[in-house]
């Protein structure tokens, strides 16, 4: 009896293998290796990696790139292609994200945040990685701080990508006014929120068969910028049972704030480790004042400051541009350019979005 009705489950593991194959198979058009990579326990990574081709491996700094919150180790398929023309390149699905395996999450924003950091750093033993330069966009910039902190000796460079979670969110007094200052859906989700426990990407679960069409419709800038294909294989993601979403959740308030920003402890990240922050011109997000912040709190420390005509996902809607900074400051890290404690780069810098 009403077998003919679609199923309210609208995704499967199965079927996001097969979204996740469609994108490879349509726009990564360069030669990569994909991995599931085990640490141990059962837990596994979704790793992809890229190489220059036609080349032996070069000795440069390998380039490990995180992606944000509700994203996949694929949202840089744009990018890939000219960042391993000189260096490896390796891009995963964070825990919880993606095909990587779900995790429980402790529901405490400090533990939550040492669980993810942890699992990234059984990561990068069972990769065999020693150095690395750390890429991080939204949320996977505050983790690839927080990263940077806990394990200074493995992070050569840390580049934010609009980052998420840095600046000290409002005080509840505040709270209404600084709502206003966010995108509608996330308003609206913040003040779901206050009534019962409201993850994120809810509504794209909640609507079933429907969801897929639903994140098109609402997302068109995402299918702009990331095609098709990829916003299909971006729902199958997301339509599985949360985890990281889990994760993130225990670690925000009202959606556009961390409980343990980042700019208050940047201080704790080793001054060895040099800092670039790329942030979108209309970005949602508000780093306005981040890089002012860090030169106070970091002195004697290396940071460039780069802005592009964008919005949060700026490597994807200026990939040209994107590609060409990250490029660059990837050949100073390379010479040593970004050791120096004087004569930084500190001059915030405004890219021509015509490169």
């Amino acid at each position: 009896m009403f077998s003919w009705l679609p199923s309210w489950k609208a995704t499967s593991v199965e079927k996001l293998e097969l979204a996740e194959r469609d994108v490879l198979s349509t726009v990564i058009t360069y030669n990569y290796e994909s991995r599931m990579i085990d640490l141990g326990d059962g837990t596994c990574i979704r790793t992809f990696i890229f190489k220059p081709s036609g080349q032996p491996a070069p000795q440069t700094c390998p380039l490990v790139m995180m992606h944000g919150f509700g994203a996949t180790s694929l949202s840089y398929h744009k990018n890939f292609g000219e960042l391993c023309a000189d260096r490896t390149v390796i891009s995963f699905d964070l825990p919880g994200f993606g095909r990587s395996s779900r995790f429980d999450f402790t529901p405490d924003a400090e533990a939550a945040e040492g669980e993810f950091v942890e699992l990234i750093e059984r990561w990068r033993v069972a990769m065999e990685m020693d150095q690395f330069i750390l890429l991080g966009h939204s949320f996977g910039a505050f983790l690839a701080c927080c990263y940077g902190m806990k394990h200074p000796s493995h992070v050569r460079h840390i580049v934010l990508v609009d980052p998420w979670g840095f600046a000290q969110g409002p005080t509840p007094e505040n709270a209404e006014a600084a709502l206003m200052e966010l995108p509608d859906g996330i308003r609206m989700a913040a003040k779901i929120n206050k009534v019962f426990t409201f993850y994120p990407l809810t509504p794209i679960r909640a609507a079933g068969p429907l969801g897929l069409s639903l994140l098109h419709r609402t997302r068109q800038d995402l299918v702009h910028y990331l095609g098709e294909s990829f916003v299909t294989y971006l729902y199958h993601c997301n339509a599985q049972t949360p985890s990281g979403e889990v994760g993130y959740y225990h670690m925000q308030y009202l959606y556009g704030w961390a409980k343990c920003p980042i700019l208050p402890r940047i201080n704790q990240l080793h001054d060895s480790i040099g800092l670039t922050l790329i942030k979108g011109s209309y970005s949602w997000l508000d780093n306005e004042h981040t890089g002012d912040h860090i030169q106070l709190k970091r002195p004697a420390s290396y940071l460039a400051l780069h802005t592009i005509h964008a919005g949060h996902h700026l490597y994807a809607q200026k990939n040209s541009t994107f590609n060409i900074l990250v490029s660059s400051m990837c050949a100073i890290v390379d010479e040593g350019g970004d050791l120096a404690t004087s004569g930084t780069d500190r001059s915030e810098q405004s890219t021509p979005a015509a490169f």
